[in-house]
Order: C-alpha cells, then structure tokens, then sequence
C-alpha cells in the first residue's frame, strides 16, 4: 500500500502548531488577542449587539460629571465627565486595535518591500535604504512621532501616518539581513542560472522564507504601537477625530491613553478606577501580543522543530 505524501508546507504548519500550543503564555496571549479583534470587530460591525450606540465618541453625562466607583449599573465606574468607563473601554478596543493593525501593516509592508529591494539588488540602492533606516534609527521613536504631529497636526490620521513613518525601517533591515544570506544559496543561483526573472526569484522563493521573523516581529510591534499611540494621547497629542474636536461633536475620544488621561487627576485623589480599569486594558493588550510573539518565536526557532 502506497503512503500517501503530505504536503510540506502543510506538515511545518501542524509543527508550529504544537510547539506554540504547548507554551501556556502564547496561548493565553491568543486567546486574550482574539477576544480584543472579536471586540473591534463587534464594534464596526454591530454595536448594539453588547449595548453600544455611537462608538466614535465618548459620550458625557454633565448632570453627573464626577466619577462613581464601580456599581451594578457601571461596573468599572465612570470618569469624568459622567464617562461610563466600561462602555469607555469596549469603543477605545476598536480604536486602539483598528490603529495598531493599520500602523504596524502598511509599516512591515513598506519595509519588507525596500528590504528585499536593498537585499537582493546591493549596491547603491542598498546604501541608500540603509542609510535611510540610519537617520531613522538614530531618533527616538516617540520623540519623531511628537516632533511630526507638532508640525503636521494633532490629529489621529497624522499620528497614524507619523508611527508608519518610523515604523518600516525595522522591517528593511530584518529582511534585509535574510535576502542577503538566502540570496547566495544554491537554490537561488539556479533560479538565476535558468534565466527566472527577478520579481520571481525576490516573491517566489526569497520572500517566502523571509517570513518566519517577520511574523514574530510583527507581533511584538503592534504591543510596541499600542503603547506609543496611548501615550501620545495621553500626553495630548491626539485630541480630535479626523480634523474636529471631539468635545465639540459630542464627545470624547475612545481611546485608552485618552481615558487614562482625563482620569490622572482623579485617581491621585482616590478615585483609583479612572486610571486603573483604561490602563489594565491596554497592559492586558501589550502583555498578550508580547507572549504571542515569545511563542512564535519559539515555535519558528529550527531548535525547537527537531
């Protein structure tokens, strides 16, 4: 009876799979990953499906502006003014993940295509990029992005373009660094031998095995983004939605630096669950992207796959 052949890539999935699943954090850090993307998702999507009705803003309660603590009818509390701090959280989750993804996607994106560029093709074009990514390197991350939302606006479009801006040099030279060891192997040199055009040669059979760090980077950056959004927010550099204030159109900004922000001066007078329930949510986001990342890590380490 003959064996039936298993696809490759097929069998390395299954691979990744349970040495990823036996890490107890990685697998916490999904699940906890998935129940956020479920919530934005539900946000977008349909909203009154966990009580919500205008997730572009947080709606106040001037009749009420102090902040209760948690209750049977608000169980994380309110902040001020009157900001009920669970619905608060539930609108800033889609915000905060829909802006991470869109930062860290086209930015890995970017980079992966000038890396591969710089990688295979050398020479001056790789000089370049890579001085490029120099420039880029040699400036704080948080100070760049302040320094261009100063001078562009403060708003949540241009802090997004401004994190991408700075964000795709990482993913030039991780890619980088990988075209330019595969590029010399056999394989590769025979694809150039059979006269195999380079887009193919960079798309077909380099960028693919380029994958592996990207993935675990990936998911590192987007805890990395979500933290620097939060805290340029929290600091005020994102204060409207596209242009407007968000005062002005009724509300205020879902987001959890901005939640964080408006209950700093509250929670250092006792009134802890302003600062504590926005912040847990967004360290809760971090902390399971970083073991996400740990575990892929571990589970495309060729030690491990042995």
């Amino acid at each position: 009876m003959v064996e039936k052949k298993r696809n490759p890539k097929l069998e390395s999935f299954i691979i990744t799979m349970k040495i990823f699943l036996r890490d107890p954090g990685a697998v916490f850090g999904l699940v906890v990953v998935m129940i956020y993307i479920l919530i934005a998702l539900i946000d977008e999507f349909d909203p009154g499906l966990i009580g919500l009705t205008d997730v572009n803003s947080l709606m106040p309660n001037y009749y009420n502006p102090s902040p209760l603590p948690p209750s049977s009818q608000h169980i994380f509390g309110t902040t001020f003014p009157g900001i009920d701090l669970f619905q608060g959280i539930l609108k800033a989750i889609r915000l905060d993940i829909g802006i991470t993804f869109f930062v860290v996607g086209i930015g890995a994106i970017s980079g992966i295509l000038l890396g591969l560029v710089s990688g295979y093709f050398g020479k001056w074009i790789d000089e370049i990029i890579m001085r490029t990514t120099d420039i880029f390197f040699s400036i704080p991350f948080l100070v760049l992005a302040i320094a261009i939302a100063f001078f562009m606006g403060r708003t949540i479009l241009i802090i997004s373009f401004a994190l991408i801006i700075i964000w795709w040099p990482t993913y030039a030279r991780v890619v980088r660094g990988q075209v330019l060891y595969i590029k010399e192997l056999a394989y590769i040199e025979a694809a150039r031998a059979s006269a195999t055009k380079n887009h193919k040669i960079i798309f077909k059979h380099i960028l693919p095995n380029t994958l592996a760090p990207i993935f675990v980077q990936f998911s590192m950056d987007l805890a990395s983004v979500a933290l620097i959004f939060a805290t340029l927010s929290f600091l005020g550099f994102v204060p409207t939605l596209g242009g407007s204030s968000s005062a002005s159109s009724g509300g205020y900004i879902p987001e959890l630096g901005y939640l964080s922000s408006i209950g700093y001066s509250y929670a250092v007078v006792g009134d802890w669950w302003t600062i504590v329930f926005p912040g847990f949510a967004l360290l809760l986001f971090a902390l399971s992207m970083n073991l996400v990342g740990d575990g892929l890590r571990d589970a495309l380490d060729p030690r491990f796959r042995r």
